[in-house]
């Protein structure tokens, strides 16, 4: 894999977001059958809610949904597990796609690449992230990466198939009281513990543009490989408008 290119879908968000996730999941798939090669999507979304799993299973899921709308935000589902994230135009988006033979037995070594990538990006701006899980976060593990120890900037998750895995998630440009506002409601509502204080943003230390921070961590996963900018496929698309239903969490 060293000496392939990593293909780059910069941008390219619809402003829906159940067809973003599946867009996502779509290619994921793609990796995973051979048809797609690796591809780092990345980009500053509309303001969206991404719901985990577990929290679809989760007493006051539905109100959780509720707030997220009332707020303005647009909610999905996701493919990845944790808890729900938010995401808008002062965070940057990402999600990592990967071929793998054992996906499950590598799983912690793109956790931590990744979560590692993140930090030398940062670097890259004179800004010193520390990986960690910070007490009481949004979307709490232990490959979080926080500034000053106990302000998160960037959470993480992963989704595995047979032969593709798929590293997602977001990093806090600025605003991050923007994520409180809409995180503390939903959280409490469905009995999750949060402190309002763990949500930070690279702004605590650095005024960037969300974008730079993005093309900063695209280099750092291409690891001195090309980068091929390239955009979502006709397949891909037709795939993710199939796959949408999939992630709306419930009806308006």
């Amino acid at each position: 894999m060293a000496g392939d290119a990593l293909h780059l879908i910069r941008g390219g968000l619809t402003g829906d977001a159940p067809l973003d996730t599946a867009t996502s999941r779509a290619i994921l798939l793609g990796v995973d059958e051979g048809q797609l090669p690796e591809t780092l999507q990345i980009g500053t979304p509309h303001p969206v809610v991404a719901f985990g799993k577990h929290d679809t299973l989760t007493d006051g899921f539905d109100e959780a949904v509720s707030i997220a709308r009332t707020q303005g935000y647009d909610p999905t589902v996701r493919i990845a597990g944790g808890r729900a994230v938010v995401f808008g135009p002062t965070i940057v988006r990402f999600a990592w796609t990967v071929a793998s033979d054992d996906p499950a037995g590598t799983m912690r070594t793109r956790y931590a690449r990744l979560a590692e990538s993140v930090v030398q990006a940062l670097a890259a701006f004179d800004v010193r992230g520390r990986i960690g899980e910070v007490p009481n976060e949004y979307c709490a593990g232990e490959f979080s990466v926080s500034i000053r120890g106990h302000r998160k900037v960037m959470g993480v998750g992963q989704r595995l198939t047979r032969r593709a895995a798929q590293v997602g998630g977001m990093i806090v440009v600025s605003d991050p009281d923007d994520i409180n506002r809409v995180l503390v409601p939903m959280y409490r509502s469905m009995g999750v513990p949060i402190d309002p204080s763990a949500t930070g943003s690279i702004a605590d230390e650095r005024e960037l543009e969300p974008m730079d921070v993005a093309d900063a961590l695209a280099e750092q996963l291409a690891d001195a490989r090309p980068l091929v900018e390239t955009t979502v496929g006709p397949e891909t698309a037709a795939q993710a408008e199939a796959l949408r239903p999939n992630h709306v969490p419930a009806p308006p």
